[in-house]
């Protein structure tokens, strides 16, 4: 999966948002370096962002979840400048630090379950990354792989199993899944890839990601709850795709691609069969990712245009797009999508500072 952490610490967004990270990891790989649906539902109309506080003192923030209940998860800046993991309460007014790991300085949750679990990372001075859950009784640390510096969870489904990366000791990352006891258990990635990753899971344990060569060709997969994994085919004419989320229907969002130094990234979905079917680009756009869907079939990513810029985006389920209001000219992205429609994400300032965001209808 790509770094998330794409706030510089003076709280600005590097260029291309998430989509320019995932371009950034497609060229290591590329380096050697081992590591049409059926219409629905009319596409809505655009709601405008809501701005989610960051931490007294801090200047910037991003929403990265979002459960059916409203709650948002996410980033923000302290009044040291640090990262920390917070949950905004459903109305958006009130933000909570989570806190890190005992000795950490920074931590980032990424997705939070309707009784209150969240998962994500948690960070020490040395930068290495641990996987954290926070309950009711505060964080817990996951196990990574055995030597591993960055592991993080990116998912977790309504019985609690979990999902991530977790890297070997040479910083390859690999798919990994947790229990709900917290067992770590490494995924399969395909014959001679040596890197991986698993976004998202649904409730019945499902999950999606990629597995990756070293020359930079990612193959989405789709591993079954006894951990098998299927191929999901890019869109035609191209050879990789990255798979970011699935949905309690088996529908699965993501990205296709063909590999090489700043590859054109074009949104797609998979059908439960595994068909793929490419996501309607705004008029100008020329690539984009869906980073995640609802079991109604709606999703949530960006596009962008020839200058590289995101733009946030909600697709239909008949793969129309809306682009989602922003407060300037800024990078926007969509990262996640509850039952209703809502969108967390960011949006940019007019100083260009990274601001968390809530979309809502």
């Amino acid at each position: 999966m790509p770094n998330l952490l794409a706030v510089q610490r003076t709280g600005r967004v590097r260029p291309v948002g998430r989509g320019g990270l995932v371009r950034r990891v497609l060229a290591v790989l590329a380096a050697g370096v081992t590591l049409a649906a059926t219409p629905l539902a009319p596409a809505r109309a655009a709601p405008a962002a809501t701005v989610l506080p960051p931490l007294p003192g801090g200047t910037f923030g991003v929403a990265f979840g979002i459960d059916d209940n409203g709650v948002v998860v996410g980033y923000a800046g302290n009044a040291a400048g640090q990262m920390h993991a917070v949950r905004w309460s459903a109305d958006g007014r009130r933000v909570k630090d989570l806190g890190t790991l005992p000795g950490d300085v920074e931590s980032v949750a990424y997705t939070v379950r309707e009784d209150g679990t969240i998962v994500g990372m948690s960070a020490g001075p040395d930068e290495v990354e641990d996987a954290v859950k926070w309950t009711r009784y505060g964080a817990v640390r996951l196990p990574g792989l055995p030597g591993a510096t960055d592991t993080r969870a990116y998912g977790i489904n309504e019985h609690g199993t979990a999902v991530g990366i977790s890297s070997t000791p040479a910083g390859v990352h690999r798919p990994v899944k947790w229990s709900p006891r917290g067992k770590v258990v490494e995924l399969a990635t395909l014959p001679g890839d040596p890197a991986g990753g698993v976004g998202g899971i649904n409730d019945h344990g499902v999950s999606v990601g990629y597995s990756g060569t070293p020359g930079g060709v990612l193959t989405s997969l789709r591993w079954a709850a006894d951990g098998r994994p299927t191929v999901l085919a890019p869109l035609p004419g191209d050879d990789s795709s990255h798979a970011s989320w699935i949905n309690n229907k088996g529908v699965a969002v993501g990205h296709s691609f063909v590999a090489g130094d700043q590859p054109l990234i074009r949104p797609l979905r998979w059908e439960a069969d595994g068909t793929p079917t490419v996501l309607e680009l705004p008029p100008g756009d020329t690539g984009g990712s869906s980073w995640a869907i609802n079991d109604a079939g709606y999703s949530t990513g960006y596009t962008y245009g020839p200058g590289g810029q995101a733009h946030a985006v909600r697709w239909a389920p008949d793969g129309t797009v809306t682009k989602l209001g922003v407060l300037g000219a800024g990078a926007a992205e969509g990262y996640q999508i509850n039952a209703q429609g809502d969108v967390a994400g960011y949006t940019t300032s007019g100083d260009g500072a990274t601001l968390a965001a809530l979309w809502k209808d």
